[in-house]
């Protein structure tokens, strides 16, 4: 075997970038340099796709609520459009009803005073009847008006009709005589009714003068019947 110049081989360290030693300075600082421009490269990828991921999910995050504030807002509008359309709608009726209602009491208050009116008329017609019936009332009356405080003076004066005369003087000239009174026969009072006259004043209790009180009562109530209802609105 040969004889020459000999060296042991020697395996180089593993994951070392640094420059061998026996390399110049130069080219140390330029890989230097090269590592720091990849890390400052690295760190600014990983920055931008961190600001677009957050934007992403901002753009998302946002959309979905002005979706749901848009929605919301959708439906106030179309609730609150409804409400006029039925506003629009019913506002009519309402013052048609309100128009009825008190076409309907306007009505009734008719009603009642036609019907009232119609009571005094039959009322007043069947007093007559009966008065000329029983003609024995005229007797009610006149003991009525005897025990009327503070009594007639001055020689009262009982006019009464042709036809009630007679029936008086047998069943009360006894009483009359006893009070002062007189009796007198009057064409201008009707049967069933009478008259007392003195100095000191008249009780009249003639036919038409108690009618005419019934039928001034029955317009009095007639009044306050329609006067009502329209009182109630």
């Amino acid at each position: 075997m040969p004889q020459g110049h000999w060296q042991p081989w020697q395996m180089a360290p593993l994951g070392n970038d640094e420059p061998p030693s026996g390399e110049p300075a130069a080219a140390r600082r330029e890989q230097a340099r090269r590592r720091a421009v990849e890390q400052r490269l690295a760190l600014q990828q990983l920055r931008e796709r961190t600001l677009a991921d957050a934007q992403q999910a901002g753009h998302a995050e946002g959309k979905e609520l002005g979706y749901a504030q848009g929605l919301a807002e959708g439906r106030a509008a179309a609730a609150e459009e409804l409400r006029q359309q039925a506003k629009d709608v019913l506002e009519p009726l309402r013052a048609l009803c309100l128009s009825f209602d008190e076409a309907m009491r306007e009505v009734d208050g008719m009603v009642a005073a036609r019907l009232g009116q119609v009571a005094i008329d039959l009322a007043g017609r069947l007093a007559g009847k009966a008065l000329a019936v029983q003609p024995e009332q005229v007797q009610v009356l006149v003991r009525e008006m005897l025990a009327c405080e503070p009594a007639l003076t001055g020689k009262p004066a009982l006019s009464l009709s042709p036809d009630d005369l007679p029936w008086v003087q047998r069943c009360l000239s006894d009483e009359l005589d006893a009070a002062g009174w007189s009796m007198q026969e009057d064409r201008s009072v009707l049967p069933g009714g009478c008259r007392v006259s003195s100095a000191t004043g008249e009780l009249d209790a003639t036919c038409q003068t108690r009618r005419d009180l019934f039928e001034r009562n029955g317009q009095w109530l007639l009044d306050s019947i329609s006067v009502a209802p329209g009182a109630s609105s």
